[in-house]
């Protein structure tokens, strides 16, 4: 009795499993626990919610083992697959994309024989919904000068206004400061559009002016330009008239919906040879 009781570590060995005898036979239902009920959860709680957590996770691991089935992994291996070929159907989704826009391109080039292109990337563009200004991977090492025009396969995007030796600059057909020699495609009657688009109005059309004041203009006419000025060539596509202005309030004759939709452009081309006279200023 004596050895029991100098050797510490046995008697509370001893003493928890007392408790726990006392707390594995108390009755349960609603009652007021003892001061020692109450001390020795309190002794206890710490390694029972170890003992509790620990058993848990081993639980669950040896479950996750057991229960990885054939039909499991399989299953994993299908959701893998799937994963790649969506992947696979996105990137030929951008691919065919890609391949509409450059045939757009080459379309317009067949039905424009006379000029010589150069096809550029864009490379960096304003912050704005409609970028007025944008640079392409091309430059004066590529044959690009100053004030060359900018088209896509839909239509007239803008002018080259810097230059460097692998890149330059452009501004669009829609900025406030551009203005175009146009005409209409069914009278032929000649005008001027010029961009609306300026800072703190986010807006794509151009208006139409200087017509003649019998002109024949109804919405959904073709606007093209005229050739007049040297910089950009005949007959390539402007936009359509949208609304006909007739009160004489303004010079304004109609508001035009450019060709070009200047959010999701990428590929253009610059025109960097044409029957008329040098294009550099």
């Amino acid at each position: 009795m004596r050895n029991i009781l100098k050797n510490r570590p046995l008697m509370i060995a001893l003493i928890a499993i007392f408790l726990l005898l006392i707390l594995a036979l108390a009755p349960s239902g609603d009652r007021v626990l003892t001061f020692i009920e109450t001390a020795a959860g309190g002794i206890l709680q710490p390694a029972q919610t170890f003992a509790t957590n620990a058993s848990n996770a081993i639980i669950d691991f040896i479950r996750g083992v057991f229960n990885t089935t054939d039909a499991d992994i399989e299953n994993q291996g299908l959701k893998a697959q799937l994963a790649q070929l969506e992947q696979a159907v996105t990137e030929m989704e951008a691919l065919r994309k890609e391949n509409e826009r450059l045939k757009a391109l080459l379309d317009f080039t067949e039905a424009t024989p006379e000029l010589s292109y150069v096809t550029a990337t864009i490379i960096a563009r304003n912050s704005t919904v409609w970028y007025d200004t944008f640079t392409l991977n091309v430059g004066r090492a590529q044959g690009v000068k100053r004030n060359m025009a900018v088209v896509s396969g839909k239509g007239l995007v803008g002018r080259v206004s810097q230059i460097g030796a692998t890149y330059c600059k452009v501004i669009a057909i829609i900025d406030k400061s551009m203005s175009v020699s146009v005409m209409v495609d069914r009278t032929r009657d000649g005008g001027m559009a010029r961009g609306l688009l300026e800072i703190g109005n986010d807006v794509d059309t151009m208006e139409l002016y200087y017509l003649p004041s019998d002109s024949d203009l109804v919405p959904g006419d073709k606007i093209v330009t005229s050739g007049v000025g040297g910089i950009y060539p005949k007959g390539i596509s402007v936009g359509e008239v949208r609304e006909v202005s007739r009160d004489g309030a303004t010079e304004r004759n109609a508001t035009i919906t450019p060709t070009v939709d200047f959010r999701r452009l990428e590929e253009v081309m610059v025109i960097v040879g044409m029957p008329t006279e040098d294009t550099d200023e």
